[in-house]
């Protein structure tokens, strides 16, 4: 048990951690896409990797699902390939930083940040080439890569990634930014454990997230009919001079369980146009908009997942198979 005052100076502490996380990548950040565009997403998320604040939605289930290294204290780990995280990212550009977070051999949170680089390599300036047909013409594909291990930078594996882009000194700088917004997370979450004990620092979490929970169930009942409703939309051209591509989905309420189906929606592009749709991000897209429609206070996370079920067929526009272009 936590008493409320204490849920809410957790709560506002790990929201303002957030907004420090911004901050500092803002201001450290080299390239303008990151530094002036804000193309960067930060996440505070409990030891089992849910959002607790955040801006995205949580990636971490599914780079955990796809990662069986062991996690030690002072580890960041690296990763830019949506085939090898379960679409954590969406495309190559998007690196993504994770440091889990510990206090006394424990651990007890993540922290996370992930920004679209300039440049990634592949066949165009950019990396975002319309006329690839193939994930290998879009750059460089970083598996899930301890970047630190134990704490100490692994230089010939940083060296390696930058040699592969056109923009090293940017992405390097960039890089960092994300990096520090990591380990200044990671100790906002440490100096609160330290206050409060880890046991209501964890507790506390799991309260944020339950509130958000209980948040949705209603949302979900107010906004969500029984009965199926259908949409489709069309992408008109893919650059290439193909298309129209199909988008559909069907959705409908369960009890308190929303249903969101993509059967229909055309099968995946030889083009680029794809877009790996990881299920948990459709989540947060859904929350987040039916949250700010609704109730802005309500607090952000990934507390009402299990009130979601999201299906995307295998092989389809929005889950291409592996190597199609993303």
């Amino acid at each position: 048990d936590v008493d409320g005052i204490t849920v809410d100076l957790i709560e506002n502490a790990l929201k303002n951690a957030r907004e420090e996380m911004d901050a500092l990548v803002s201001r450290t950040a080299l390239s303008p896409g990151i530094r002036e565009q804000g193309d960067c997403f930060p996440m505070i998320a409990n030891k089992d990797g849910k959002m607790v604040v955040g801006q995205f939605g949580s990636f971490i289930h599914g780079f955990t699902e796809a990662y069986d290294e062991e996690i030690e204290e002072g580890d960041v780990i690296l990763t830019n390939d949506p085939y090898m995280c379960n679409a954590a990212v969406s495309h190559l550009p998007d690196w993504m930083v994770l440091k889990p977070v510990f206090r006394e051999g424990r651990h007890i949170a993540w922290s996370a940040m992930f920004g679209h680089m300039s440049d990634n390599g592949g066949m165009v300036p950019g990396s975002i080439p319309i006329k690839a047909e193939t994930v290998f013409q879009e750059g460089i594909q970083i598996p899930p890569t301890k970047l630190y291990k134990k704490g100490v930078l692994q230089h010939e594996i940083l060296e390696l990634i930058l040699r592969n882009v056109r923009t090293p000194q940017w992405n390097r700088f960039d890089l960092n930014a994300l990096i520090a917004s990591c380990r200044t997370a990671a100790k906002r979450c440490v100096e609160l454990a330290e206050r409060f004990g880890d046991d209501v620092f964890n507790s506390t979490m799991d309260i944020i997230l339950e509130r958000n929970l209980i948040a949705m169930t209603h949302i979900i009942k107010m906004i969500v009919p029984e009965s199926p409703r259908v949409f489709e939309d069309y992408i008109c051209d893919d650059g290439m001079g193909m298309g129209p591509y199909k988008l559909k989905c069907t959705m409908w309420r369960e009890g308190d369980k929303a249903f969101f189906d993509f059967d229909g929606t055309d099968p995946q592009a030889k083009s680029s146009i794809n877009f790996y749709l990881n299920e948990e991000l459709f989540k947060m897209f859904f929350g987040s908009f039916t949250i700010n429609m609704i109730d802005p206070q309500i607090v952000f996370n990934d507390g009402f997942y299990e009130l979601v079920e999201v299906r995307v067929p295998e092989g389809s526009i929005l889950k291409p198979k592996y190597p199609a272009a993303l």
